[in-house]
């Protein structure tokens, strides 16, 4: 592909995704990947949940022993080496750290207990609520009242502040992991 072909391309990919369709598109997409891996094997309440997939991660770490979700996903797996490939390949490869690297540890930690113990996690929350689980709706209604609260925060002025580049090295340490 040449430079100006390739320019031109990620110019017609950036447009469309922030377009009104680029969101609809993709919610299409993972909204037909969902069952399909749930008719491939996948646990039939979670489907696609990059927080229950890490748990699974963990487990099969031994970080946990709870043997039923002891299994290395190759979902996870996937998305990080594609996000690298797709990083690699679009020259979007640019590593950066958070100004606040506790703080950001911290709200991720909190976001997967809420993800995992209150099916905060949008994905699953829908799966199980198509699945016929009237119990989601809760974990729905957990999510709308987080994003509300996070609203609240950043019309105050909270921020963590600005990211800095980082070293290449260190945006290899996650594909290397995998």
């Amino acid at each position: 592909m040449t430079p100006l072909a390739e320019k031109e391309f990620m110019s017609f990919v950036s447009r469309f995704l922030t377009s009104r369709w680029g969101p609809i598109f993709t919610g299409l997409v993972v909204g037909i990947l969902a069952p399909v891996l749930v008719k491939l094997g996948n646990p039939s309440n979670m489907g696609v949940c990059v927080v229950c997939f890490s748990r699974d991660i963990a487990g099969a770490l031994g970080l946990h022993h709870a043997g039923v979700v002891q299994y290395i996903r190759p979902e996870i797996i996937g998305f990080v080496l594609g996000s690298l490939v797709a990083a690699l390949i679009f020259r979007e490869f640019k590593p950066r750290t958070g100004s606040a690297p506790l703080v950001l540890f911290l709200l991720g930690m909190f976001a997967v207990f809420g993800a995992l113990v209150f099916l905060g996690c949008p994905w699953r929350a829908y799966l199980r609520r198509a699945g016929g689980d009237w119990n989601a709706v809760f974990g729905i209604l957990g999510l709308i009242a987080g994003i509300g609260i996070g609203i609240v925060f950043l019309r105050t002025g909270f921020s963590l502040g600005r990211n800095h580049p980082a070293p290449k090295a260190l945006g290899w340490v996650m594909p290397a992991i995998m």
